[in-house]
């Protein structure tokens, strides 16, 4: 009887790992559908930008920036255009803008705002149509946020408007830049490698009283990185597949935004075992191209970039990317070994039954 009792046992806590198993699965299928994806103990978005970390080429600052713009310009990027009818006089928008950013945003730390997962982030960032999805007009809601949250908000309207900006970035701040540089009695900015000189004004919404070009005296010394927000941008590079083997062409794609002039030259520049290469990538759309790197035999490391050029001699390169040629070997598809794993459980309960 006490051996029986054992099996009986056994088997709950086998059906147990089992159910738990399918709904480990299910949770994580639930998961992936989601806007985040969590890598390595970082969130990243649909973009393939971090948003826990502000540097580097897949922090946020000043890729989230890019995307309200262009192809993905959405409710903040409209409004600007909204102010911009409203307000055809460029001082009276630029203080109008951010008075409605200062009316409509609430300043409050991730750490309490912000679940992700399940868990409070310690440091996070909304790109601007996030931040004014949140706003609430009916409700009298304002949107909460921290700096890097307002500053991309107030981005995206200011780039809808017809301004030019720039994100800062402090040790432990985020800020805005815009080129405004008729506007009277504030300190004026010239960012070293932009070519247009003083004319550069600070835009502080973390504060509801603070006036436009008001710098905080602790930044007044010029101790930070401005990121201009580019007129010519290259932007969500991918290419497919990942895991290339010798039977493979790989297939680049990129969006190029461009706010000025049109594009004369976008090539895809590339490297096989060192022998360089260039062809021209094609137009899928308004905005994404496309090009192919023809298979490579198995082995062979290919690296490549993109270049664009305008009319205004706007010049872009991409950092470099890179990838191996070779037998990815034989590997059973997630939903077979899950498969698998869960018909070998109920076998094992059904040999145990048959036992007893």
């Amino acid at each position: 009887m006490h051996n029986l009792q054992r099996k009986k046992t056994f088997l709950l806590i086998l059906f147990l790992m089992s159910f738990l198993f399918l709904v480990g699965q299910k949770v994580f299928a639930i998961s992936q559908t989601t806007d985040f994806i969590y890598v390595d103990g970082l969130w990243y978005d649909n973009w393939g930008y971090t948003r826990n970390y502000a540097v580097g080429s897949k922090g946020f600052i000043p890729n989230v920036a890019y995307e309200s713009l262009g192809e993905w310009q959405g409710i903040a990027y409209s409004w600007g255009k909204q102010f911009e009818v409203r307000y055809p006089e460029d001082i009276r928008r630029a203080e109008e803008i951010l008075r409605f950013v200062q009316q409509w945003t609430e300043y409050g730390y991730d750490e309490d705002n912000v679940v992700i997962g399940g868990r409070f982030q310690e440091e996070w960032a909304w790109n601007g149509d996030e931040m004014a999805s949140k706003i609430n007009f009916d409700s009298n809601t304002p949107a909460i946020g921290d700096c890097e949250d307002l500053a991309f908000l107030c981005s995206a309207i200011y780039e809808g408007a017809g301004f030019d900006t720039a994100m800062i970035l402090t040790t432990r701040h985020v800020a805005l830049l815009l080129w405004l540089p008729d506007y009277p009695n504030v300190l004026k900015w010239d960012i070293v490698g932009d070519g247009r000189g003083y004319g550069w004004i600070w835009v502080e919404a973390t504060g509801e009283n603070n006036p436009l070009g008001w710098t905080p005296d602790i930044y007044r010394d010029g101790d930070w990185e401005a990121f201009v927000i580019q007129l010519l941008y290259i932007h969500d590079v991918q290419y497919f597949p990942r895991e290339p083997s010798s039977e493979d062409d790989v297939t680049i794609t990129a969006s190029i935004l461009n706010k000025t002039s049109n594009i004369d030259e976008i090539v895809l520049r590339y490297l096989v075992e060192g022998m360089g290469h260039e062809v021209a990538m094609d137009p899928i759309d308004t905005i994404r191209y496309q090009a192919v790197i023809p298979k490579q035999k198995e082995g062979s490391y290919i690296a490549f970039e993109i270049y664009v050029a305008d009319h205004m001699e706007n010049k872009r390169y991409t950092e470099r990317f890179s990838y191996q040629v070779g037998n990815r070997g034989f590997s059973l598809p997630p939903f077979l070994f899950n498969t698998g794993f869960i018909l070998i459980i109920f076998a094992a309960m059904i040999i145990l039954f048959i036992a007893l």
